[in-house]
């Protein structure tokens, strides 16, 4: 087992694993505590491409 999401069964889970391996990497800047709306966006633009993405090839 990899312990990779596949985002065909679990978009949420996939995209939380996709914005943490992105702050990991340092990718994206570290936000001061309360100030995280665009960490949250794309999280959420995240969710929305595996959805669609999964709708698309069905």
């Amino acid at each position: 087992m990899s312990g990779l999401v596949n985002p065909k069964y679990s978009p949420e889970e996939s995209a939380y694993a996709l914005i943490i391996e992105l702050v990991r990497a340092q990718r994206v800047p570290v936000y001061a505590p309360g100030n995280i709306s665009s960490l949250l966006s794309m999280y959420d633009d995240a969710v929305q491409h595996f959805k669609k993405e999964d709708e698309s090839q069905s």
